[in-house]
């Protein structure tokens, strides 16, 4: 005779054949509770994924260091980022040749995986959401420097030299979708109005000469 299982809808446990103990119906409905209420690891991605996607945040969570070569291919540490509303994290990341002879931003867009890195002339993505990672200086044979891009939560530091109004780049490739200013010293850092931060800067307005602060950005 054909055995049929119960297949339960959300998580597909199979419900134990009947008829082998005492205990279906306290099995069926521990089954039951487990496939309501468990969670996998990949269900648990795609609800990070789509509340950073939904934010709009994209850019390098943690690692993802840029390092100098004695070639024009940089360095590249391992690391976290979320790009398109996805997150990536490879072993081995490669992004390819740098331009030679040129300041060039090295982004990663998640869409065209593998082939996902690209370098810019300029600090602009080619879409948004798209991760910036640092920039990328060469000469015609080598990458002679690198700046890292600040991280999603990261902070940029403001010590401007004189009062009044004054620009810090953010360096997210991206405007910020918040920012938060931290004093570290006697005195006060405040907005500039009306415009406060976009795709590249932070306009701030310092009320002395020496005050510092940190803004943390996201």
């Amino acid at each position: 005779m054909a055995i049929v299982r119960t297949v339960l809808p959300r998580k597909g446990f199979v419900q134990p054949q009947h008829g082998i103990t005492q205990y279906e119906s306290d099995m069926d409905s521990n089954m039951s509770l487990l496939d309501a209420n468990v969670a996998f690891m990949s269900d648990l991605a795609s609800v990070v994924d789509t509340l950073v996607g939904d934010l709009g945040l994209s850019g390098v969570v943690s690692g993802f260091q840029l390092g100098t070569s004695n070639s024009l291919y940089p360095s590249l540490t391992a690391g976290v980022l979320y790009a398109n509303g996805s997150r990536f994290a490879p072993s081995s990341p490669a992004p390819g040749a740098a331009p030679a002879s040129a300041t060039s931003y090295l982004f990663y867009q998640q869409e065209n995986f593998p082939s996902s890195f690209y370098y810019r002339n300029a600090l602009a993505a080619l879409d948004a959401g798209d991760a910036f990672i640092g920039v990328v200086v060469s000469s015609a044979t080598q990458v002679t420097s690198v700046t890292q891009a600040t991280t999603i939560f990261g902070k940029v530091s403001a010590a401007p030299g004189a009062p009044g109004n004054f620009t810090v780049p953010h360096l997210l490739g991206r405007t910020p979708i918040a920012a938060h200013i931290r004093m570290t010293s006697p005195g006060a850092i405040w907005w500039q109005s009306p415009t406060d931060v976009d795709d590249l800067n932070l306009y701030l307005v310092a009320s002395d000469a020496g005050v510092t602060a940190k803004v943390q950005v996201w």
